[in-house]
């Protein structure tokens, strides 16, 4: 139905939303949705459908759309695919604006799905609302308290990234884990089959949207590659897109045509789609939430130039080598900032240069702290890296020892106006080291918090500041 701004905008900030297929059952998708979507807070009225109960945990149950006491902005259709057209007509008479449908069943299904799916699309244009779906979760909204399934532990501060996925499980699984990274967002859409609203429309939508500075995208397939491509190009333009395309190999594109009914295209025609856009590729959920954490906390293009620090030979060795495949640069140090260095660690173990060896896995805090200061301020540096292993640094230091470390690498953040990357990790699975690991989150949370970015090995510490710039 094409593009329009305050259409999808209407939809992701609905005022007033119904449940159809509600219900108090907590194994079926209607409890479970009903259960988030109440729990979340939404900020209006929200009416819960079920021609079969009079009451759903504690609230007012209606029988139908057309008995509800005012037409709601957006309707969740919970219900199996084919009980889902009698409730789009009476969307049509109720001049609801937008709709949510989460069952599947349609085009991936087959040739009856997609002829479902095609009268799907035929009552939405004569009714005049539009749809995301089908086979999808929805919609997450922190700044109106709309959730996807299952989201009531989402967090309801809003941020400035935004993700679209044709996959409901993984975006909760981006939603969830961006909250432990400190990622908020400005909204997730699952738009699952596309049927109506679908990628190009999401991502023209975030490129305009004010709240939204960053981005990212689980993709799968795509039905018209060149809309998709101008919007593609239209939305990196303006902002970093962080773009995770499946469906590459061979063997993995009848898993996404039997996932989403999508055509995953060949591997040609994307990399040269890519090579037009200025997009960032990302690989899997953990490489996806890195760049949006690189993003959040070093900023676009922060720079090349890397100091890496830390205790142990080795470690610099190894974080050259995965700098220089990444494309960093470990220039050696300025001279004045060799010659300061020296003057502080003038003790046996420690190695001036870059890779920067402090000879120990910590040191006394007053030295630590001048170190990292040095490090910083030196002039080859655009971004600050410091490696420590939870387990050693435990008994040097003890809990508030570390807890200091995370203040002078928070501190040095600040004062310097430089990039500080901390690379933090136990090195140990037996039940005993349950209490660096307890440690180990409190102090991510306060790092990142400040603004330090936390990653849990150099390797994916380097990829992500490499893929930043």
């Amino acid at each position: 139905m094409g593009f329009d701004f305050a259409q999808i905008d209407g939809i992701l900030n609905a005022r007033s939303i119904a449940i159809v297929g509600a219900s108090n059952n907590p194994l079926k998708f209607g409890g479970m949705l009903t259960a988030s979507q109440l729990a979340m807070g939404f900020a209006g009225p929200v009416y819960l459908v079920n021609p079969n109960e009079e009451e759903i945990l504690g609230h007012k149950a209606y029988p139908d759309l057309l008995s509800l006491p005012e037409p709601p902005d957006l309707v969740y259709i919970v219900i199996p695919a084919d009980r889902s057209l009698e409730v789009l007509e009476q969307c049509g008479q109720r001049g609801v604006k937008g709709v949510v449908m989460i069952p599947a069943g349609f085009r991936e299904a087959g040739e009856e799905g997609a002829a479902l799916e095609q009268e799907v699309l035929r009552l939405a244009g004569e009714g005049g609302f539009r749809i995301i779906g089908p086979n999808c979760f929805g919609i997450y909204n922190p700044r109106n308290r709309l959730t996807l399934l299952p989201g009531y532990d989402f967090s309801t501060s809003p941020g400035d990234v935004a993700f679209l996925s044709q996959s409901g499980g993984l975006s909760s699984h981006v939603a969830r884990l961006g909250q432990s990274l400190g990622i908020h967002f400005s909204a997730i859409v699952s738009y699952g089959n596309g049927v109506d609203i679908d990628a190009a429309d999401l991502l023209r939508y975030f490129a305009r949207d004010p709240q939204t500075g960053v981005i990212g995208a689980y993709l799968e397939g795509v039905r018209n590659g060149r809309a998709f491509l101008d919007a593609l190009k239209e939305a990196a333009s303006q902002k970093p897109v962080v773009l995770w395309k499946v469906g590459k190999a061979a063997s993995s594109q009848q898993a996404v045509m039997s996932h989403t009914g999508s055509l995953a295209g060949s591997v040609e025609i994307w990399e040269a789609a890519f090579r037009q856009t200025r997009v960032i590729q990302a690989s899997g959920i953990d490489e996806v939430c890195d760049v949006l954490l690189a993003l959040r906390h070093l900023g676009w293009r922060p720079g090349r130039r890397i100091l890496v620090s830390g205790g142990g030979g080795g470690l610099g060795t190894n974080a050259a080598d995965l700098a220089g495949l990444a494309g960093l640069d470990i220039p050696p140090l300025n001279e004045g900032t060799d010659r300061k260095l020296t003057e502080i660690l003038g003790r046996a173990g420690a190695v001036v240069s870059n890779p920067l060896d402090i000879g120990t896995p910590l040191l006394p805090l007053p030295m630590f702290e001048a170190t990292m200061r040095e490090a910083a301020a030196n002039p080859n540096t655009d971004v600050l890296i410091f490696d420590l292993a939870m387990n050693f640094a435990m008994r040097m230091a003890g809990e508030e020892g570390l807890y200091q470390v995370a203040d002078v690498l928070t501190r040095v953040r600040e004062e310097s106006g430089k990039p500080v990357v901390m690379v933090l990790y136990s090195r140990a699975c037996d039940p005993d080291d349950l209490e660096p690991e307890r440690v180990l989150r409190n102090m991510r949370s306060k790092l990142l918090e400040k603004g330090v970015a936390v990653f849990p090995s150099m390797r994916r510490a380097i990829r992500a500041i490499a893929l930043v710039n």
